[in-house]
């Protein structure tokens, strides 16, 4: 099975709470560079997307998920130091995350809740008002 096919399949118990919103296999597949992954004996447990902005040296967090049979054991953690070395190497200053869920984690993390305006531009026309995500920022350098 395929990288994308696997991102897929971890996802999907996510999205159907709508904890992760939904994405095709193409657009996985196509944004394949964006992801930073984490395996246990050959079964992947977490996976994250970061996603250039092209604005400001800004990165969105996206599709972060840890299985459920994963959870509860640091692994979250790591995901964001993944995350965070693979910001830095693509220079961004920042990143952030739009979530419903797992605020406290976020905050717990060195995030800081802020508001739509704070995102790069392009961003804030597609902000979905009707999901009402709460919107947290972290510095990376």
């Amino acid at each position: 099975m395929d990288n994308a096919q696997k991102i897929l399949d971890l996802i999907a118990p996510f999205v159907k709470a709508g904890k992760v919103l939904p994405r095709t296999y193409a657009q996985i597949n196509n944004n394949l560079a964006d992801f930073v992954l984490l395996e246990q004996d050959g079964v992947l447990v977490a996976c994250a997307g970061l996603k250039n902005c092209q604005e400001g040296g800004v990165g969105e967090i996206y599709a972060l998920t840890v299985s459920k049979k994963a959870q509860k054991k640091g692994l979250s953690l790591k995901l964001l130091d993944k995350i965070t070395l693979k910001a830095k190497a693509e220079n961004f200053s920042k990143i952030f995350a739009l979530t419903k869920h797992g605020t406290d984690w976020f905050i717990k993390h060195g995030f800081t809740q802020m508001s739509i305006a704070d995102l790069p531009k392009k961003r804030q026309a597609l902000f979905n008002h009707n999901r009402n995500s709460l919107i947290f920022f972290k510095n990376v350098n």
